[in-house]
């Protein structure tokens, strides 16, 4: 699991995993959000239209990225005890280089902890 402080990741209150575009089944009907702030945006928010939470992103066409994440905040937080958990610098990332980690990876439930 990725925890993120880049504008968007902090904007949809998301901790991210990720997965193969496809890999998993959305079940129910979603929005997308694509962004406007940026020139090409690489992944297109989605969010239920019903309550507003986010649920998933998928990589556009255009990043020519095989991959999606699932905000995993909508899990109970037992349900991930013992998944890794990475912090990630995605404010400082220049989008070419792997992104820096802001601290060491921890595992849920035991020194890291989702809320």
């Amino acid at each position: 699991m990725t925890f993120c402080n880049c504008s968007l990741c902090r904007k949809a209150g998301a901790a991210w995993s990720y997965f193969p575009r496809g890999a998993l089944h959305i079940s129910g009907v979603t929005q997308c959000y694509l962004r406007e702030d940026v020139p090409n945006p690489s992944v297109e928010l989605h969010y239920c239209g019903r309550c507003g939470v986010t649920t998933h992103w998928t990589a556009t066409l255009a990043s020519g990225r095989d991959r999606m994440g699932v905000n995993m905040r909508l899990f109970a937080p037992e349900e991930l005890a013992g998944m890794r958990a990475q912090y990630i610098d995605g404010a400082g990332w220049d989008g070419t280089s792997p992104p820096e980690h802001l601290r060491s990876s921890g595992v849920i439930g035991e020194d890291a902890f989702i809320s």
